[in-house]
């Protein structure tokens, strides 16, 4: 009697690959190695033709393009400036019609132009196949800086917002900033940032009030006196003494600006005015 054989319904196990088998410690940590180093064949040979292209194009085809007149220099473009002459950045940058502008190293003439006193920003690009483009952005001054320093003498200096100190331009009109008196000599050098609290707090004041016109009615100043401890001196236009805490200067303003309203009701004048205490600020009226 023939027997009739079940299908065997078992399922087959698929073949493991080298990557399902099941590895030890040590096999697992060659596999990445293997790995590790495959990637990093690959990096290398990347690297290798670039190399090689940018070998090959600085140094065998910029002969050739240098000789070309189609990438002489033709054109120099200077944006942004105003009160500084466009003739002295183009001198600062060393730049001159005619020259091949491939040539040209682009860091070189923005660290020129950068270096100027009167330049507190600046970018330079290169335009195929005849242009240079330089854009400045200028120091606008916000205070003279008066000091008996004999290193200074005979120069105008000014401070910036940044405040960055710089020398003002001959025949530059200074007359109506304020002026920005006590900075300690050894903080004051042309080219950097005034440090001291004081001075840094005389800098957001002076932004304060050019932000705001309603602010610059209300307090004028012509003098910032920044020699004090932890507060700043400022002689207005029209004579007041204020004296200030070096911070929530929004809020000491404020509270000058009910100053000035009680002592306009009253018909007063105010002369002297100390805003450093939280409460009972001294005032003194001159009738």
């Amino acid at each position: 009697m023939n027997r009739i054989r079940k299908p065997n319904r078992r399922k087959r196990r698929p073949a493991r690959t080298v990557l399902q088998a099941r590895l030890g410690p040590k096999q697992r940590k060659r596999l990445i190695l293997r790995r590790i180093a495959s990637v990093l064949l690959i990096l290398a040979g990347i690297g290798a033709v670039g190399g090689a292209g940018y070998y090959a194009g600085t140094r065998l085809a910029l002969p050739f393009l240098s000789a070309d007149s189609r990438y002489a220099l033709r054109d120099i473009v200077v944006d942004g400036t105003g009160r500084l002459p466009r003739k002295e950045i183009i001198t600062a940058s060393g730049l001159r019609v005619g020259q091949n502008l491939l040539g040209v190293s682009l860091p070189e003439v923005y660290k020129a132009v950068s270096s100027l006193p009167y330049v507190q920003r600046a970018s330079v690009r290169r335009v195929l196949p005849d242009r240079i483009e330089i854009r400045v952005e200028e120091r606008v001054p916000l205070a003279r800086v008066v000091t008996k320093a004999k290193r200074f003498s005979g120069r105008n200096l000014c401070v910036d917002y940044q405040g960055v100190v710089f020398v003002a331009r001959k025949g530059e009109v200074l007359s109506l900033l304020p002026e920005l008196e006590g900075v300690p000599s050894d903080d004051l050098e042309i080219g950097n940032r005034l440090a001291t609290p004081e001075c840094r707090a005389a800098l957001r004041l002076l932004g304060l009030l050019q932000e705001n016109p309603s602010m610059r009615n209300l307090l004028d100043p012509a003098v910032v006196d920044v020699s004090g401890r932890l507060c700043l001196k400022v002689v207005s236009r029209d004579g007041v003494g204020i004296v200030l805490r070096l911070d929530h200067l929004e809020r000491q303003m404020r509270r000058l600006q009910k100053i000035y309203a009680f002592s306009q009701s009253r018909g007063r004048k105010v002369a002297s005015v100390d805003l450093t205490p939280e409460q009972n600020v001294p005032v003194i009226f001159e009738y």
